[in-house]
């Protein structure tokens, strides 16, 4: 039955008990004009015509939702009182069908919504009740499911089977992929067990492969309230023993050849060798060719003998052969994603990542200096203060004048303590005469 026909049902049933209940069709004329009033100013500002404020729309929505609960608790709390009086008195066959019918009613729609209600009581112990939105989630379904961020799971109620699910990617280890899976799945088995959940555990993971997936099966009668609540708290938990480290590998495959260094979060960089050679820099330096550029979108898919990891020496000899650019504009890209990724990476003190991005600022700014383009690096002192700062470093043998000014800029205006110092210590150098 489609949501149109229940709204028209409700809509009947309410006006039956409307006028049931009133002495006078005026009241009744009332009481249905306020309702279709309050629908049609919510509607109408949901769809932008109108405009009233937001405080006012929640009112209204409380009185439209209270006027409809309140009729229909009075008119069958009226009904069933009678019935319940009328069988008390004098037996009238009609109390007794009133009531056998309410009876079979309520029992029917009991039955009917109990999963919707046991997938929202699970829902709500995890998200707001503001992001509980009752009406995700149909009467009639047989799979309900959502995805949760904090514990990076997706949590499943598979209706046919009576079984609850938990599934979460877990990433690997690569000194040891193999024995990193064994000790993380038999972590998560030990938290469930000592949770009193008796859990089903599935893995799926490829021979090599950087991930895995790890699915929890439970049925759905065990799970009660806090069971539910320590069943996301293990995935919490699963989640917490992610390898959050960098990953080296290489593909072999339809898309060509891709040697590539990547985190849970998506590649850094990337090699094509063949059929075409073409670098990538996150988050969009290089790679225009298609192939390449899906191979990036669809990270981290891990085919079977495709896929296989390298040492991170491996990757970097093969990255630093590749010192050319395939124009000015992809230098400047070069140059600018590696400032962010620099400046990022000495905020969180990865020095590995520091190095590797110098390397790639100072390449690019060979390739421009190389190619005279003046007007790239007069940009790159103007944009933005990260790449102020190595446009001033690297290109003051070049203009000079305008890299002092720009470092001025940045002693004078810069946010960043980092920038600050590092350009009052370029100033120093170029008043003594040194390079910097």
């Amino acid at each position: 039955m489609k949501p149109i026909w229940y709204k028209i049902g409700v809509a009947c049933v309410l006006i039956s008990a409307i006028g049931r209940m009133a002495d006078k069709p005026l009241a009744v004329l009332i009481v249905i004009g306020i309702l279709v009033v309050i629908f049609l100013t919510v509607r109408l500002y949901d769809k932008g015509k109108i405009r009233i404020p937001e405080r006012a729309k929640t009112i209204l929505k409380k009185i439209g939702v209270g006027i409809v609960y309140a009729v229909g608790i009075i008119y069958l709390g009226g009904m069933t009182g009678f019935a319940i009086y009328s069988v008390a008195t004098d037996g009238n066959l009609q109390g007794v069908i009133v009531l056998a019918l309410a009876t079979i009613f309520i029992g029917i729609s009991w039955y009917m919504t109990r999963w919707r209600r046991w997938w929202v009581k699970f829902i709500k112990t995890f998200l707001p009740k503001d992001q509980v939105n009752n009406g995700d989630w149909k009467l009639r379904e047989n799979y309900y499911w959502t995805f949760d961020y904090d514990t990076n799971a997706q949590y499943d109620l598979r209706i046919k089977e009576r079984i609850f699910e938990g599934r979460a990617r877990v990433w690997l280890d690569p000194k040891d992929v193999d024995a990193s899976l064994k000790y993380i799945t038999s972590c998560f088995y030990d938290w469930l067990k000592q949770k009193g959940i008796e859990a089903n555990l599935v893995v799926d993971h490829m021979s090599g492969c950087i991930y895995a997936y790890v699915v929890a099966e439970t049925k759905v009668k065990t799970m009660t309230p806090s069971k539910l609540q320590q069943f996301r708290d293990s995935f919490r938990l699963l989640s917490g023993m992610n390898y959050e480290g960098d990953y080296y590998g290489t593909y072999h495959g339809e898309l060509g050849i891709i040697f590539f260094e990547s985190t849970s979060s998506g590649v850094i960089r990337a090699i094509r060798t063949e059929p075409r050679e073409e670098r990538y820099l996150d988050p969009d330096s290089g790679f225009g060719s298609d192939e390449a550029s899906y191979f990036i979108s669809s990270y981290p898919v891990w085919n079977e003998n495709e896929c296989e990891l390298i040492t991170q020496k491996e990757f970097f000899n093969l990255w630093h052969e590749y010192a050319d650019y395939e124009d000015s504009d992809e230098a400047f890209s070069f140059f600018t994603n590696a400032s962010v990724m620099y400046f990022a990476a000495l905020e969180n003190g990865d020095k590995q990542e520091q190095a590797n991005s110098q390397w790639d600022i100072e390449n690019a700014a060979k390739y421009l200096i190389a190619h005279d383009e003046v007007d790239i690096m007069k940009e790159l002192l103007t944009i933005r203060e990260d790449f102020m700062f190595w446009a001033a470093k690297l290109f003051h043998d070049v203009i000079p004048e305008l890299c002092e000014d720009a470092t001025n800029r940045l002693v004078e205006n810069c946010d960043n303590p980092v920038i600050v110092r590092n350009s009052k210590r370029l100033l120093a150098q170029w008043k003594k005469g040194g390079n910097a």
